[in-house]
């Protein structure tokens, strides 16, 4: 399956992801490869169908890459998911998502957590996306987040071996669950940095506003 996934910076793309269930990893891969019955790709294989058009939002084609990333109901929750996340990297495309790639020197551990999350993310759109299209259930972004945190923190603190995950961090800081201590210090200092200039700015700007 390494091979279906093109490799990005760190290679972690490439490999097995280990935290999270194999049933996550099949999805991912069927998705890269297309292989995920949406409307475009049962229209493809001749299934007689009413509208191709995504049963969610009635914007477009439903294709992977739309039901997915791009439609508006998706896009809310990953928009979520990048803030809880700190916004660790910019919301890119689909390609992005699922190759789990970020702009952080991370640790490979870090990496696959931060994949592991984000195939996560996926997984649980698609599942609520059936959900909805067959049962009619609903699924807000707030609880699409919900389930998100305490699934992916479920797989990922029960398969992670060489690192203990509280759920206090992974649910307030989770970008500290991915960073080793260097960075976690170097990240402390320029926030107290930041703060203290700001401080200093401040104190600077009544003793002016007295002065006049």
């Amino acid at each position: 399956m390494s091979h279906c996934f093109p490799p990005s910076a760190n290679n972690v793309s490439t490999q097995k992801n280990n935290l999270i269930p194999k049933k996550v990893g099949v999805f991912v891969w069927r998705a890269k490869r297309k292989r995920l019955p949406v409307l475009v790709e049962l229209d493809k294989r001749g299934v007689d169908l009413n509208s191709v058009r995504c049963p969610l939002c009635d914007d477009t084609l439903e294709s992977v890459e739309h039901t997915l990333f791009s439609c508006v109901h998706a896009k809310v929750v990953w928009e979520k998911v990048y803030n809880w996340w700190g916004n660790l990297t910019s919301l890119g495309g689909f390609d992005d998502a699922f190759d789990g790639k970020f702009n952080t020197q991370a640790s490979i551990l870090g990496a696959k957590i931060w994949q592991a999350v984000q195939w996560t993310t996926g997984y649980l759109i698609w599942k609520n996306r059936n959900q909805k299209v067959f049962k009619n259930s609903s699924w807000s972004p707030p609880m699409a987040l919900n389930e998100i945190q305490v699934k992916s923190y479920d797989w990922v603190a029960k398969r992670c071996k060489s690192k203990k995950i509280e759920w206090h961090d992974w649910l307030n800081n989770p970008i500290s669950v991915i960073l080793n201590r260097n960075q976690r210090h170097e990240i402390l200092t320029s926030y107290w940095s930041a703060y203290d200039n700001d401080m200093a700015q401040m104190e600077l700007n009544e003793q002016r506003c007295i002065s006049c």
